[in-house]
C-alpha cells in the first residue's frame, strides 16, 4: 500500500513474520512510521514501512474447499509398554529373570520395541519403582538381587 492510503482508525491487514494480523492505526508519527494497536491482544505497535501492510482487515477468512475424499481411518492398535510386555515375559517363564533376559526376550518375540541405549536399567528402575509405590498390590516380586517375577 502506499502511504496516502492509509488511514487513521481504521483496521488494516499486516504481516508479521509468517502471520497476517489485524491492526488499528491509533496515529502517524512524524516520521513517517504509524502507531497501531494488534485488534486481539490489544498490544501497540509501531509499523516504520507501509510495504506491510496488507490492505483492509477483513474478519471473515475466505472459505476454504474441503477435500472430498475422505480417507477412513484404520483402528489404532496400542502398543504394549515396557512393564506390561515384562509382566508377559515373566508369565510365560515361570521362573525369576533378570532385566537384561526380560528385555532380551521382550525384543525377541516383538513384543514391545525400544529406541534406548540401557532398556535393561529402565525396565528394573520401573519395575523397583511399582513396587515400592503399589506394595502388596504390585505384579512383580523381587526375588533376589537383580530377579524379578510374578505374583501368580
Amino acid at each position: 500500500m502506499k502511504n496516502e492510503e492509509i488511514q487513521i482508525s481504521k483496521i488494516y491487514a499486516i504481516k508479521i513474520g509468517k502471520n497476517i494480523i489485524g491492526v488499528r492505526i491509533m496515529s502517524q508519527s512524524a516520521d513517517g512510521s504509524w502507531v497501531g494497536s494488534n485488534i486481539k491482544t490489544n498490544k501497540q505497535m509501531i509499523i516504520k514501512s507501509a510495504d506491510r501492510f496488507r490492505g483492509l482487515f477483513h474478519k471473515d477468512k475466505p472459505e476454504t474447499k474441503t477435500p472430498t475424499v475422505t480417507i477412513a481411518d484404520q483402528p489404532k492398535t496400542k502398543k504394549t509398554g515396557g512393564l506390561s510386555a515384562a509382566f508377559m515375559v515373566l508369565s510365560d517363564a515361570g521362573q525369576p529373570l533378570d532385566c537384561q533376559e526380560i528385555v532380551k526376550q521382550m525384543l525377541d518375540k516383538g513384543i514391545w520395541k525400544t529406541g534406548g541405549k540401557t532398556p535393561a536399567f529402565t525396565l528394573h528402575a520401573a519395575i523397583s519403582r511399582e513396587i515400592k509405590v503399589k506394595g502388596p498390590e504390585s505384579r512383580f516380586v523381587k526375588t533376589e538381587r537383580g530377579k524379578f517375577t510374578v505374583i501368580k
